[in-house]
């Protein structure tokens, strides 16, 4: 298990130390030197598990942006919208707090910082990013279920194709969602989870062309097999949310045992 890290902080000594810190806490970490820079990197990439923005970005060169800036920028992009930021500040001003409640910003640190609460908070960031996929998770289980459910209580024959057919969509959409985690973060049964969805899918599909393409009326019994065959199986993610919450446990568990580390500039 590792979690990846953008680092949007000039070079220097805080730089350095953000690194020492963060690599043998296994993360993988990107550097971005300036706005620019890092603008670049989000247009380029997927969104990590962690931002972590200075406020003390040089604006320099033609193109200036600096921290405010990207925040606004990677709240108008979908994926990076959500990605827990955390920032480094050298302003106490009530106005760059502010601008920390919102954005997805889950922290804001004021210079120079212990490196243990800094660390703490880091790991904070991350738990609350796993928790909230937890939640997801849980959620589109629940919507699935009670989408197909619902079927059953419709009368209207080609209203039930449409919304089998869009059923089967959001299904897709789901084991997407769960897989481009799992390989972010090298979830151990990938292949064996993986291959359990093409399986449902290729099921649902199967069962879902069948009923729509006859002219049979499609009864209740028909999307009980379904729910039979497919949903309960889309419901049986056990193995994947235990592990989920064995990993929240153990990033609580890391945050309240962290050994004391000497302040930063003292």
């Amino acid at each position: 298990m590792h979690f990846t890290t953008l680092l949007i902080e000039p070079p220097g000594t805080d730089s350095q130390l953000i690194n020492l810190m963060l690599v043998p806490e296994k993360f993988h970490v990107k550097t971005a030197e300036c706005g620019p820079v890092a603008w670049n990197q989000i247009l380029e990439n997927d969104p990590p598990d962690l931002v972590i923005v200075d406020t003390d970005l040089p604006l320099t060169g033609n193109v200036r942006i600096g921290a405010a800036q990207l925040l606004d920028l990677m709240s108008e992009r979908p994926r990076w919208r959500n990605a827990p930021k955390l920032m480094l500040t050298s302003d106490s001003s009530s106005a760059i707090f502010q601008q920390s409640n919102k954005k997805s910003v889950c922290a804001a640190i004021l210079k120079p910082y212990d490196p243990r609460r800094f660390i703490q908070e880091v790991y904070n960031c991350i738990r609350k990013q796993l928790d909230a996929h937890i939640k997801e998770v849980n959620r589109q289980h629940i919507e699935l279920g009670t989408e197909i459910k619902n079927v059953a209580k419709m009368y209207n024959q080609n209203a039930i194709k449409g919304r089998l057919k869009g059923i089967l969509n959001s299904l897709e959409r789901h084991f997407k969602f769960e897989e481009e985690f799992m390989l972010q973060h090298y979830y151990p049964d990938l292949d064996v989870h993986q291959k359990g969805h093409r399986q449902i899918f290729a099921k649902a599909k199967e069962l879902i062309d069948e009923i729509c393409h006859r002219d049979q009326v499609i009864t209740g019994d028909k999307i009980d097999l379904i729910i039979e065959n497919v949903f309960d199986g889309v419901e049986d993610d056990k193995k994947y949310i235990a592990f989920l919450y064995d990993l929240l446990e153990s990033l609580t568990n890391h945050i309240t045992t962290a050994n004391p580390i000497s302040c930063a500039g003292n």
